[in-house]
């Protein structure tokens, strides 16, 4: 268990360091000032923060005063707002807890114990050992959580301390003794999408879930746009959700979703396995998104209006020099017919699951919102060339026939997913208000695809020039 004293006081931080050390599992670090608390906050996490009120701003400066302190406590509830603050201030103000209570009363399921705990707590110097008998039972309940055991298969990943704590503390709602965890897509900065099973102490499964983790601001687009956008999906588009764990992983949330049976595969892994299913699967889809399909919307807008929905004027001309040469100009000015409703957005071959119903499922929803028609159908027909989990396609397309995108006949000339481009395409046709917008479209994700360093820059060429030609030669 970690924990960050910032207290300005040698005398009372060796005490109170004293005693914590005491309690076997309990690591403290010690900080005087506000701007070395905040210095410290910004490169680890921690499970308890203990904050002096009066604090000053920095080491051995004389100004200290209760706003620092709060100061602190403010960028914790902004940054890390799953972490328990307690505040041990010598300032007898009875006000004070109150006033915390009222502006920050927050309770939660910190430990997924089924029980509710205050996340925010005030002590006062004069009762420490209030203090320290609180660390106790924290530090009781973080060793059973750090008790589970946490297993990745598949290839493995860094996963941070903050991450593994939320895993188990998910495995810890459901009384299990050992997660499983296979990730599926994401990390680095950006969020996680993992598959998550919990096991009991005897070895069965207790919960099969997809659960993506991330910041609370990840998490919370994510809660929202299934809450307004994919439940209008038809039933069994969408798991449901099961759970979510908010507190005790510093700025780490998890939403997690409820799947069937022991396995969960993507798409991808489909179209290696059985093209044709994926092609039915690709029908499905668009059978299920009838809801924001009726609710479509046409206009009339210049391509570069298409463009710029998916990727700004400054990133293009960033790469621009991907280009060769192929001239944007009079494409850019044709005006078109497009229709805009409710997308996915994302919606390459990786966010759609199957679990063992058969079924297949979208997952992965922050980006959900208003967008061209075409854009789902399209994404997910050129996520088999551009996303970095694509199957092998043993050399289809080259770059002749990515020059013929738009003749389906050339293009899917010898490919094993040509039933999959088929199904992919006539959605795309059948939802937008143009042929010219399917383009259009095209034009502006295979544009996008140049900011990625693995992007086969030639197939982006060949198709960014095919969309290009029929634009200009007769979309006007």
């Amino acid at each position: 268990m970690r924990i960050l004293l910032v207290e300005d006081k040698i005398d009372f931080a060796e005490a109170l360091e004293k005693a914590i050390r005491s309690i076997d599992g309990c690591e403290l670090s010690w900080k005087r000032s506000k701007a070395a608390a905040l210095a410290t906050l910004g490169e680890e996490h921690f499970d308890v923060v203990i904050l002096d009120r009066r604090i000053p701003t920095e080491d051995d400066f004389l100004d200290d005063h209760q706003d620092h302190g709060w100061a602190v406590f403010q960028a914790i509830v902004d940054q890390q707002p799953g972490t328990s603050v307690w505040f041990l201030t010598g300032t007898v103000d009875v006000d004070f807890p109150t006033e915390v209570l009222n502006a920050h009363g927050k309770r939660g399921d910190i430990h997924s114990c089924g029980r509710e705990d205050p996340l925010y707590q005030v002590f006062w110097k004069d009762k420490m050992t209030d203090c320290v008998a609180a660390v106790r039972g924290f530090r009781a309940e973080v060793q059973q959580t750090d008790g589970i055991h946490l297993v990745q298969v598949g290839a493995p990943v860094n996963l941070r301390a903050e991450e593994v704590r939320l895993l188990k503390l998910f495995g810890r709602r459901h009384q299990g003794a050992r997660v499983e965890i296979r990730v599926l897509q994401g990390g680095l900065s950006g969020a996680r999408v993992v598959r998550v099973t919990v096991f009991n102490a005897a070895g069965a499964i207790i919960i099969m879930s997809v659960g993506r983790i991330g910041s609370f601001e990840d998490v919370a687009a994510e809660r929202e746009k299934y809450r307004t956008e994919i439940v209008k999906l038809a039933n069994g588009a969408f798991p449901p959700v099961t759970a979510e764990v908010s507190y005790g992983a510093a700025g780490f949330a998890g939403i997690f979703y409820q799947v069937v049976g022991a396995e969960v595969r993507s798409l991808f892994d489909e179209l290696k396995a059985n093209p044709a299913a994926a092609a039915e699967a690709a029908e499905r889809l668009r059978q299920d998104q009838a809801a924001w399909h009726g609710a479509r919307q046409v206009e009339r807008i210049r391509v570069s209006g298409v463009r710029r929905a998916l990727i700004g004027d400054v990133t293009l001309q960033m790469h621009m020099h991907h280009l060769d040469g192929i001239d944007l100009a009079a494409v850019e000015n044709v005006e078109i017919d497009v229709a805009r409703c409710v997308q996915h957005c994302d919606l390459h071959c990786g966010n759609v699951l199957y679990d063992d119903s058969g079924r297949p499922m979208v997952i992965d929803y922050p980006d959900t919102g208003g967008a061209f028609a075409a854009l789902d159908p399209i994404a997910l027909e050129l996520s088999t060339l551009f996303h970095k989990d694509a199957p092998d396609r043993e050399g289809w397309p080259n770059e002749a026939q990515a020059g013929h995108w738009t003749d389906l006949d050339g293009y899917c000339a010898g490919s094993a997913y040509e039933p999959f481009i088929r199904s992919c395409r006539a959605w795309a046709e059948s939802v937008a208000a143009s042929p010219q917008e399917v383009q259009a479209v095209a034009y502006s994700y295979a544009l996008r695809q140049l900011k990625y360093d693995d992007t086969d820059k030639a197939l982006v060429r060949a198709i960014i020039s095919a969309c290009v030609a029929d634009l200009v030669g007769g979309g006007g």
